[in-house]
């Protein structure tokens, strides 16, 4: 048994966590020599003492209402802070305080309250560290796969809320394999860091660069402008990893590229796309950058959906007979008074258990395959038939293909669609790309001619992206000029796109034909084309494909500049039910 006060103050002496009690009056009873030396006195001048007599007085009184809480309370108190000690070290303490109740003087119960302050800064220190390494690589900083796909997953789930873009760019090292072989693994870590040190230095705000193993890293790039921004961007890392990395020389790097949510709209699938432009530019040489593109995956022998198997002429066989594919609705407006000119039809097949497919990974196969006639067929009737439910006799826009215009039956599909619902010829207007007419065969220039003696009217869809526009022009009596989005897209940041569109329009002016231009997604766009003298404005900023035909019979921003595209738009139209057979090339 401990019968003297010297004992007890031996064994609190021993224990190497500072330990104090204090009365209800807060002044110390007992201390041990481990609290003497972190707050610097001597036992002497704390016992008997609280802590008004040494700690500020702000200090002192959140001790003291602690330890009137716990009195009062009888509950234990648990206090975490970060303390200088007597030597200027930052310290993280815990002083966990608890009431305990002694015999006195007579036997009665006296209230004390014991403290202990434990010094947790290395259990910190560790728990900090390990959870750096959890989530970053410990060769080069920068963040590992599993923070990547954390952030990754708050950028879809930001650019869905917001409606913006983001490129993932995956960058895989060419030649490291030969470094280690040739030069030793620490001459392959020296090239790994320094790569890392190159891309967390091309991150711009928003950015994130990461290492996922081995000699694959990838790179989140927030810019809006995509693709441009994200194509620029990559060829830029190209250069810059083909510099010599340390003594073992230039590596070089391949890079694919996806960009949500054009080629993918979730993680997952934006993952596999990317990693699939990857392996198109590692086929085709590497050291080189290239963005997803479904039509090289497919001819790749890789499905852009994730399944190596997976039939997808068959499934979209079995979807036309099935109804799995409907039609959305994307307005086309004036650019001068923003006032609404037509709809343009495009197809959406969604699948039962892959949900919704692209068309720019669909309609290639439809025409490989035959199925576009089909599929034209359906979209002519069902687009015609809704045309004519509309509140406004607006223009209906539907893109065709060539191998429909080749097709002999053509011209008599176009004039049944139109007998059954209705609608006046002049109201059609076919789109059809050069590169599709390419062909340039008897029964193209025929088709042509007949359907434009029934009154339809032609739009040369993608001009200046093909090979011999002017050709087309002179050739062929088209109605109406649509600019290539690609060159919308860079008109504002590059001379040679805004020397294309202003070439383009005077063109269009010379030969009397209207001009539309495509992809418009920025009031800045918007502006530079209609002080350009643009007739007609289509892309998200205008309205995006919607199941109903809806748009505003005049945009707001046609006299104030506001963003044209509100979240609630008038219906013009009824909904679309979904159908079986669609057709031609649309656009996403």
């Amino acid at each position: 048994m401990i019968e003297s006060r010297e004992a007890l103050q031996e064994i609190l002496n021993a224990i190497a966590s500072p330990v104090f009690v204090k009365d209800r009056e807060h002044r110390f009873v007992i201390v041990n020599q481990a609290l003497c030396d972190m707050l610097g006195r001597g036992r002497d001048a704390l016992v008997g003492r609280s802590d008004y007599d040494f700690q500020p007085p702000e200090q002192a009184a959140v001790f003291w209402a602690m330890d009137d809480e716990v009195f009062a309370t009888g509950q234990i108190h648990e206090n975490e802070e970060v303390v200088t000690d007597g030597t200027g070290i930052i310290r993280v303490v815990v002083t966990r305080k608890r009431l305990v109740h002694v015999r006195g003087v007579g036997g009665c119960r006296v209230p004390l309250l014991v403290g202990v302050i434990s010094d947790v800064t290395r259990f910190r220190d560790a728990e900090t560290r390990a959870q750096y390494l959890a989530h970053h690589d410990p060769l080069t900083g920068l963040p590992n796969r599993i923070l990547f796909r954390e952030t990754l997953d708050a950028a879809v789930a930001a650019g869905r809320a917001a409606g913006s873009r983001f490129a993932l760019l995956l960058v895989d090292l060419d030649a490291f394999k030969a470094v280690n072989d040739e030069h030793g693994h620490a001459a392959g870590d020296e090239v790994l860091r320094i790569v890392g040190e190159r891309l967390a230095g091309a991150t711009r705000p928003g950015d994130a660069a990461a290492r996922l193993g081995g000699d694959e890293f990838c790179f989140l790039h927030m810019a809006d402008d995509q693709p441009a921004a994200g194509l620029a961007l990559a060829q830029e890392l190209v250069e810059l990893l083909a510099r010599p990395a340390g003594g073992a020389g230039a590596v070089g790097a391949s890079i694919g590229m996806a960009v949500f949510p054009d080629d993918a709209d979730s993680a997952e699938a934006l993952l596999h796309r990317a990693d699939l432009a990857l392996y198109a530019v590692k086929r085709a040489g590497r050291r080189g950058c290239r963005r997803y593109d479904p039509a090289t995956a497919i001819a790749l022998g890789r499905d852009p959906a994730g399944a190596h198997d997976w039939p997808v002429e068959a499934d979209l066989r079995a979807a036309i007979d099935a109804r799995q594919l409907s039609l959305v609705y994307q307005p086309l407006a004036a650019a001068t008074d923003g006032s609404l000119r037509g709809f343009e039809a495009l197809v959406r097949w969604h699948h039962p258990r892959r949900g919704e497919i692209l068309p720019t990974l669909f309609i290639p196969i439809a025409e490989a395959s035959g199925l576009i006639l089909p599929l034209g067929e359906w979209v002519l009737r069902e687009a015609c038939a809704q045309a004519m439910r509309w509140r406004r006799p607006a223009q209906l826009a539907v893109n065709i293909s060539a191998m429909q215009l080749r097709a002999g039956s053509f011209p008599a599909v176009v004039a049944a669609a139109l007998a059954a619902s209705g609608l006046p010829a002049h109201r059609l207007e076919l789109e059809i790309t050069e590169t599709a007419l390419l062909d340039g065969s008897d029964q193209v220039g025929d088709a042509f001619g007949e359907l434009k003696a029934l009154g339809v009217r032609f739009a040369l869809d993608d001009f200046g992206a093909g090979w011999s526009s002017l050709d087309m022009l002179r050739r062929f009596p088209f109605d109406r000029i649509k600019i290539d989005r690609s060159f919308v897209a860079a008109m504002q940041s590059e001379a040679r796109s805004a020397a294309i569109v202003r070439t383009v329009l005077g063109l269009g002016q010379a030969l009397s034909l209207p001009v539309t231009a495509e992809g418009v997604e920025t009031v800045a766009q918007l502006t530079a084309l209609r002080q350009l003298g643009c007739d007609q404005l289509q892309g998200h900023l205008i309205g995006r494909p919607k199941p109903k035909a809806t748009a505003p019979s005049r945009h707001p921003w046609a006299s104030t500049g506001r963003d044209p595209c509100p979240d609630s738009l008038p219906v013009v139209g009824e909904a679309v039910r979904p159908c079986g057979r669609r057709a031609a090339r649309p656009r996403g």
